[in-house]
């Protein structure tokens, strides 16, 4: 059987007005990218953000996809509690479904942080760092706590920029704790620097009552649950694009608007994939309670 081809569509279509940068030029940035951003993909059901008419047209997220994508494009059935039905999710195996997902209008990629065949293990804890109207500089100050307790932890996190106002830390943890014990630990750590700099910060998840303060959301840590991936491009005026730091970087003066379509490979010229380490063999949970505990204690 001859093998289909990716057919891409209104590659002219605007999708940043201001810029002027096109649907072709999203899917020329995963084309350069993919050999970077696809180890954070390979065997993750993606939730798909579809932007058909660019970053100022309605959205719509897909989970279930229900039509016949290309043979290149491999599809998983996946139990869903809510919806009381297997939902048909799309896997991001190849090149080839990284620009098919770019033909759909998917400006950001989102993937599972768990893989077929150990859904409920995911690969990293998330701990993001959500502004209401907050600046970046208040952000970074909690960064930086969240990054003292998990050094006080003994554990090794990989912070990114959002691609819009937050950040993202996640800690590698090699697909060995539930979601459940992940979220209990980032819980703690929450808890933590909230104890730290309760002026700016809040763990209540409804908007209206956190009142603008950051929200310090460790619910990321449950089946299905999203962020964008590190190097994906997010639908937010300039086509920024959520960047792998060093924690050295996180200080005054960093801006998430410098981090772009066109800069960030010249940033990966210089610094390689900051990320990898994430994929690694993961953390010892159970250590790291323990020295968070004992930090309580005192």
């Amino acid at each position: 059987m001859k093998k289909q081809e990716l057919t891409l569509t209104n590659i002219d279509k605007v999708f940043w007005p201001k810029e002027g940068y096109t649907k072709g030029d999203v899917i020329a940035y995963y084309d350069a990218m993919s050999a970077i951003i696809l180890p954070y993909l390979k065997d993750r059901p993606e939730n798909l953000n579809r932007h058909p008419g660019g970053i100022e047209g309605p959205n719509f997220y897909q989970k279930n996809f229900t039509y016949k994508p290309p043979q290149f494009v491999k599809t998983k059935k996946i139990w869903s509690d809510s919806n009381e039905a297997n939902l048909n999710y799309l896997l991001c195996q190849n090149k080839e479904t990284l620009l098919y997902l770019a033909n759909l209008g998917c400006i950001e990629i989102n993937p599972w942080s768990s893989r077929i065949g150990a859904l409920d293990t995911p690969d990293w804890m998330i701990l993001d760092l959500d502004p209401g109207t907050n600046t970046f500089e208040e952000v970074i100050v909690v960064a930086q706590a969240v990054h003292k307790y998990l050094e006080l932890a003994g554990v090794r996190s990989f912070v990114k920029t959002s691609g819009k106002t937050g950040l993202h830390i996640l800690v590698p943890l090699g697909a060995k704790y539930t979601y459940e014990t992940i979220r209990d630990f980032a819980h703690l750590v929450m808890q933590m620097v909230y104890r730290d700099v309760p002026a700016i910060t809040s763990l209540e998840r409804n908007p209206k009552k956190r009142k603008d303060k950051i929200y310090l959301d460790y619910l990321q840590n449950s089946a299905g649950q999203t962020i964008a991936a590190p190097y994906s491009l997010r639908p937010a005026v300039g086509a920024t694009v959520s960047t792998p730091l060093e924690w050295k970087e996180v200080k005054n003066g960093l801006s998430p608007k410098k981090f772009t379509i066109k800069t960030i490979f010249r940033r990966l010229k210089k610094k390689g994939d900051l990320f990898s380490g994430v994929l690694g063999k993961g953390v010892d949970l159970k250590k790291a309670v323990h020295r968070l505990e004992q930090e309580l204690r005192k």
